[in-house]
């Protein structure tokens, strides 16, 4: 029993777009107005894609990490299953979780909640670890998987097979998860396509912000206006980062 501490990450973006007069005067439309107005839009498209990849650890190859425990980075999803939160080839730590689990019907995220009472434990604690308790709240999937997700947490009832015949019953998960998807894990390519997440995400994930995301204009007034007839400046900027404060309370099940 120690005391544990993580370190977070922020960085600056932005972008700046200046239009000059001789483009105003061409454009008959008004489609360059329209993007420039249009960049804090697509910067927090750039914040959100930023916490996708986070989340997911997808940069982690890269020497990007999420998970600092102690200031070191390190990789958050384990595939040896040493940080408790791994269900897939390669676990070591928990046997009975170690091959791929597709994500198909509602019995593969019984499983996973098996996984999470079973062999998630609390080490915080003097004397024997404990389970944690920490209720999954949201299942996030790739679009790919956004259809089967739904189906399995919305629908009203499910089958049963067994010896006996078959049986239906009412979904023992409606309504207890949140389906999110987002099209910036199928844009990672290979098996990010199938892998899929359970857990209580703001629990295990901080946004650190020191600038939200600003938008600023700068018009004809400017001296770059005198200089290059800059007749507009549009300036776009955030600063913050995303971090894990925790292995625990968001599990990676391998699709494939």
């Amino acid at each position: 029993f120690a005391e544990k501490s993580v370190t977070s990450a922020e960085a600056k973006q932005g972008r700046i777009l200046s239009i000059n007069e001789e483009l105003i005067a061409f454009d008959q439309t008004g489609e360059i107005n329209r993007r420039a107005m249009a960049l804090g839009h697509y910067l927090r498209q750039e914040r959100e894609r930023a916490i996708v990849r986070g989340v997911t650890d997808a940069d982690v190859s890269n020497g990007k990490y999420v998970y600092r425990p102690d200031g070191v980075g390190t990789s958050l999803y384990q595939t040896d299953g040493s940080h408790r939160n791994w269900i897939g080839s390669g676990n070591t730590t928990s046997t009975g979780f170690a091959t791929a689990m597709p994500l198909e019907d509602w019995t593969d995220v019984e499983t996973a909640l098996h996984y999470r009472a079973t062999e998630v434990r609390d080490d915080r604690i003097d004397g024997e670890s404990r389970p944690v308790i920490a209720p999954a709240k949201v299942v996030l999937v790739p679009e790919g998987l956004r259809g089967t997700a739904r189906s399995i947490v919305n629908s009203t009832e499910v089958t049963v097979v067994n010896e006996s015949g078959e049986m239906s019953m009412a979904n023992p998960f409606g309504g207890m998860l949140q389906v999110l998807s987002s099209p910036f894990i199928d844009e990672q390519g290979g098996s990010a396509g199938k892998d899929w997440y359970l857990g209580d995400f703001k629990r295990q994930f901080v946004w650190t912000e020191i600038w939200p995301v600003q938008t600023f204009l700068q018009r004809s007034e400017s001296e770059a206006a005198f200089e290059r007839d800059v007749v507009l400046r549009v300036k776009a900027r955030y600063f913050g980062g995303i971090s894990a404060v925790d292995t625990v309370y968001v599990t990676k099940v391998d699709g494939e």
